[in-house]
């Protein structure tokens, strides 16, 4: 049995081993096996692409699409730079495999592959781009006299011609084609109007008319139908998950394209008559609102947002004034009487708006909704559930509509509810987690009381009269104007200064947490320092020869000058090149071109001191800096020319025979390292044409 034992425990160590070994050639076989595809990458096409080069970083819609791809079909991507009739030529003929934004035409089809799902719609918008014009979306009698530029030999321009038909508009139009400097005839006001798609649109523009929109597609060159075949894999796994994913990649990257920022003469007609601009919140209502004891002034989300709307909507010609009340019910009845012209924040329940007569905007933004109660449970089915509620309308709205049976004990503050839980008056209250978890944290006998998130949000948003349904309008344009980042990051901001904690409490709750950091940050420290040798030497060198790079040359110059000035030192610049490189390359191939250029910079190691500096300073060319004069160089570089030159280069059995071309600069007081590094590029260029494989200086 004990024999038994031990072999069994012997094979299943055999079988994990060989489970390892299959999963270890599973991966690499993935790796090595992934299928290369040839991508068109339009250069300066904004939020659509962005990266221009194997250096930039990349973003955009369709860059995080192809992504997104890759992730289901394992491709590695190589971008080819263009603008579009070039890429749709190099797509025609089969020298890229992909091609994003193509649309669909029926002469399209018979030469290029279109997958089953289009990667998106573009939608063709009219822009104006002056910030104070007169001409107004939707009315188009302030279009009288304007003038239209269109582009004719393009999709749009024929729905334009469909669009107009019915629109009877008092206009000129200016026609050009798209190779004519459109743009600059739009910003130098050569016409009023532009008709272009909303993708390119300048986020400076305004639209002001829909003409009509179109599918494009990532389409396949002709003779690539196996990548259609994993293409069309892809996206049907990617839109069996999310019907939406275009519509929420759209939104990332172009929303903003398609928001007019022009005020409408109706939102102008009621500025007018109302210069400022009233807002009612509630005191002590952080996140959203509060008083700032240092300079007395309203903080917080709504603030921050109408300080954006200030500056960013009404262009500083209209303030806005934030009134703040104690009573939720006063500023409800000071809304309806006029006395403001809109509270904030509310929940955004439709139903009891409507119900009210008054008018919500749309949301602009939602945060975690908790629940504080005594006790070790909650239960929310027990007959008379009594929940406190501040008596503000996001408090009371999600009660209703979530716990309709919940008996709502009213509370003039947040504080109140709390305690009226204490007490026994109620079994727990709603509002938002910050407020619940600041109070518990900054109030001692708070701390009794237990704390929940909730599965649900809050949507907040502003409330207004129908009166006031302007101001609405404007308000929806600021939610959609202002970065959702920046409402985020307020919104987050006021939520940790609402919990107010302190040094004390930061200590007292995350002491492990700070701990663990620590060491985690000290053995990180201590990685970095083992390895900083390494990182820098691989920063500073070429990989290939192990020489110092391009990048380091003009550090280790100014120190070659400095000492050469403060010393009287001479120093030389030696540039090499290897004759017939290229010859070379294409005959034996690029991995016998490696191996030469790693012992070229061996030879060239063993022959210069360790005061030198030798570098690679491109392809099959090399740099020194040599200390000495003209005299010691040229005895330098000719060692290094003798020894490449000797170099036992076979390949196939057969001598291949390496030389190199030096040119040679001496340093002279007035010089500087471009006129010396240009000096020695000239003699290299001399040797060049007189033969190759010699020495060339000043001293010839």
């Amino acid at each position: 049995m004990i024999q038994f034992i031990r072999i069994g425990k012997y094979m299943s160590f055999i079988s994990d081993c060989r489970r390892l070994f299959l999963i270890i050639v599973l991966i690499t076989s993935s790796s090595l096996f992934a299928k290369t595809v040839k991508v068109g990458y339009y250069i300066n096409s904004g939020n659509f692409m962005d990266g221009f080069s194997e250096e930039d970083p990349k973003s955009g819609y369709a860059y995080e699409y192809m992504q997104t791809i890759s992730s289901y079909t394992g491709w590695d991507y190589e971008y080819v730079y263009g603008e579009w009739d070039d890429l749709y030529e190099a797509l025609l003929s089969g020298k890229i495999d992909i091609l994003s934004d193509v649309s669909y035409t029926k002469e399209r089809e018979n030469i290029l592959l279109y997958p089953d799902y289009p990667m998106g719609q573009e939608t063709f918008y009219l822009y104006t781009n002056d910030k104070n014009t007169s001409i107004s979306a939707g009315d188009f009698s302030s279009w009288k006299g304007k003038k239209i530029g269109l582009r004719t030999d393009c999709y749009q321009y024929e729905l334009f011609l469909d669009w107009k038909k019915d629109k009877k508009l008092e206009c000129e139009y200016v026609e050009f084609s798209s190779d004519a400097p459109y743009y600059e005839m739009f910003q130098n006001h050569e016409f009023d109007i532009l008709l272009e798609i909303d993708m390119v649109a300048e986020l400076d523009w305004n639209p002001i008319a829909r003409i009509g929109s179109s599918d494009f597609f990532l389409t396949v060159t002709k003779n690539r139908p196996d990548i259609l075949k994993e293409l069309n894999s892809a996206l049907a796994e990617i839109f069996s998950m999310d019907p939406y994913y275009n519509n929420t990649l759209w939104l990332k990257y172009f929303s903003n394209m398609t928001i007019s920022k022009n005020l409408s003469v109706r939102e102008q007609n009621w500025l007018e008559n109302h210069p400022v601009i009233k807002l009612g919140c509630l005191y002590g209502d952080l996140p959203f609102c509060d008083i700032n004891e240092e300079n007395f002034r309203a903080e917080g989300l709504i603030a921050d947002m109408m300080q954006y709307m200030q500056e960013k909507l009404l262009d500083n010609k209209s303030s806005v004034s934030i009134v703040l009340y104690h009573d939720a019910a006063q500023m409800l009845s000071d809304l309806k009487m006029g006395k403001i012209d809109a509270i904030a924040p509310v929940a955004r329940k439709l139903q009891p708006a409507e119900e009210a007569g008054l008018c919500l905007s749309q949301k602009f933004t939602s945060l975690v909704l908790g629940y504080a109660y005594s006790g070790e449970t909650v239960d929310s089915s027990k007959e008379n559930w009594r929940v406190a509620v501040p008596y503000n309308l996001r408090a009371h709205f999600f009660l209703q509509e979530n716990y309709p049976n919940a008996v709502p004990v009213f509370c003039t503050t947040y504080e109140d509810c709390l305690d009226a839980v204490l007490k026994g008056e109620a079994d727990g209250t709603f509002f938002n987690i910050s407020k619940i978890r600041g109070l518990i944290n900054k109030n001692k006998r708070f701390r009794k009381l237990n704390s929940v998130e909730l599965n649900g949000y809050g949507d907040s948003a502003f409330l207004s009269t129908k009166e006031n349904i302007p101001l609405i309008s404007m308000l929806n344009k600021l939610i959609m104007l202002m970065p959702a980042e920046e409402v985020s990051s307020s919104a987050n901001r006021y939520s940790i200064k609402e919990q107010g904690y302190t040094r004390k409490h930061f200590f007292l709750y995350y002491l492990n947490y700070i701990i663990m950091a620590a060491v985690l940050l000290a053995s990180i420290t201590l990685a970095l320092i083992i390895s900083l040798r390494h990182v820098v030497y691989t920063i500073e060198h070429d990989t290939l020869t192990q020489l110092l790079n391009r990048r380091n040359f003009e550090k280790y110059m100014t120190r070659f000058f400095k000492h050469a000035a403060q010393n009287s030192s001479p120093f030389c610049v030696m540039m090499f090149d290897l004759d017939n490189f290229k010859s070379l390359n294409d005959t034996c191939g690029h991995a016998f071109g490696d191996k030469v250029l790693s012992s070229v910079a061996a030879v060239i190691s063993s022959c210069i001191s360790q005061k030198d500096k030798a570098f690679r300073w491109g392809g099959e060319e090399f740099l020194i800096v040599c200390n000495g004069d003209m005299n010691h160089a040229c005895d330098v570089a000719e060692k290094i020319r003798t020894g490449v030159e000797v170099l036992d280069m076979t390949r196939d059995g057969q001598r291949v025979p390496v030389t190199v071309t030096v040119g040679i600069s001496p340093y002279r007081s007035g010089l500087t390292y471009k006129n010396m590094f240009l000096e020695a590029d000239k003699y290299l260029y001399q040797g060049k044409s007189e033969g190759k494989n010699r020495v060339v200086c000043s001293l010839q």
